[in-house]
Formats: C-alpha cells, structure tokens, sequence
C-alpha cells in the first residue's frame, strides 16, 4: 500500500521510476546526535589539591659529605638529649672563602639550630659551636676549626691579602697571659701552609 502511495505522489510530482525507487530504498534520517555535555567546571581555587605530592629531595644534596656529615652529627647529638632538631639544612652553612684555591669553603654556625624540646648541646659558656671546613684541593675538604666562640667572622682584607678568621674566645682558649682576669679574647687566623693558623691574640676589655 505505501509503495502505491509513493507511486502516486511521484506521478503528481513527475518524478518517474527514479523517484520512486529512491524514495522507497532511501534509508530514513539519522536520528539527531545527543547535545554535547556541558565542558567540566573549573576548578574551585579554594578546594583542595588531588595531586600526590613529590618525594621530599635530599636537603644536603651538593654539600661536601664532610660537611653533611657534621650537620647529621650535631642532629643527632640533638637527638640523643631527648630533643628534635628544628633548621633548615640548606640554610644552616655558609660559604666562605679562607683558602686561597678558588673553591668554596664552608662554614657551620650553630646560631641557626635549634634543638625542640631537649638541652641544646651545642651552646655552652663558651659560645656557640663553629665547625670550619677549608677545601685542601678538587672535591677535599679538612675540619680547620670546630670549638665554641663567643662571635666569629672571615673578613677579606682591603687591597689584597690573605683572607682573616676574626675569633672572638672565651678565656679558656686564650693563651697570652690575662693581665686583668678578662674574659675573653680576639684571636685573628690565617690559612697557611696547609693549617689555620693564628697570627695574633688580644685580650678583650669590653
């Protein structure tokens, strides 16, 4: 019955055979495509991290192993009176320049340590710990001074000249007679000869 009816309205519209054989084989219209899904929200500013955070890198990576070695050891002293070492590894040394070979020298000063919740072992009435490490050649490095003090400098002399390590003692590490019981003196040191080696003392009146 359809066929016929396709047949006629061909016939009204002077299509032919032709006509009729496409419109009774043509396959029906594509139905219409679903509506795109709506593209996802931004993401809100104030929501939490989902990525998984990156393993924490090595904090004594390109330290000398000796001068890592000093840090750990002072941790650990920290450690063993009950307590919990608070610094920041990359911040607790200092590059210095003593040595005359180029290379970087290092120096630990204890006044950036902390030592949470137990007897810090790294003060006493002599100052402050200070660990030097002088480079002695390619990839050396010798512990040049490791003591207490009151205050401790390297000072590059105006003009030229060997670098200066500016100590300042308590008197127990002073060797010059105390003329007056002082408590302390300035001891001034200079690399040389493969040693750290002081070059003048005085007492400290102040």
């Amino acid at each position: 019955m359809r066929t016929v009816l396709v047949a006629a309205f061909c016939a009204a519209m002077g299509l032919g055979a032709t006509g009729i054989a496409w419109a009774a084989e043509a396959p029906p219209p594509p139905a219409a495509a679903p509506p795109a899904a709506p593209p996802p929200a931004s993401a809100d500013a104030t929501a939490p991290a989902l990525v998984a955070a990156a393993p924490a890198s090595n904090p004594y990576a390109g330290l000398p192993k000796v001068v890592a070695k000093a840090v750990k050891e002072l941790e650990a002293a920290c450690r063993a009176e009950e307590g919990t070492p608070k610094w920041n590894p990359k911040t607790v040394f200092d590059v210095v320049n003593v040595s005359p070979d180029g290379r970087p020298d290092y120096l630990i000063d204890t006044h950036a340590m902390e030592c949470d919740g137990g007897i810090t072992p790294w003060i006493g009435s002599d100052g402050f710990r200070h660990i030097l490490f002088i480079s002695t050649g390619p990839g050396r490095w010798t512990r040049a001074f490791d003591r207490g003090a009151r205050g401790f400098d390297v000072i590059a002399p105006k003009g030229g000249g060997r670098p200066q390590v500016i100590v300042f003692s308590h008197s127990a590490y002073c060797t010059r007679p105390n003329p007056e019981r002082f408590m302390r003196c300035t001891q001034i040191y200079e690399w040389r000869r493969g040693k750290l080696r002081k070059v003048s003392e005085e007492w400290f009146e102040g």
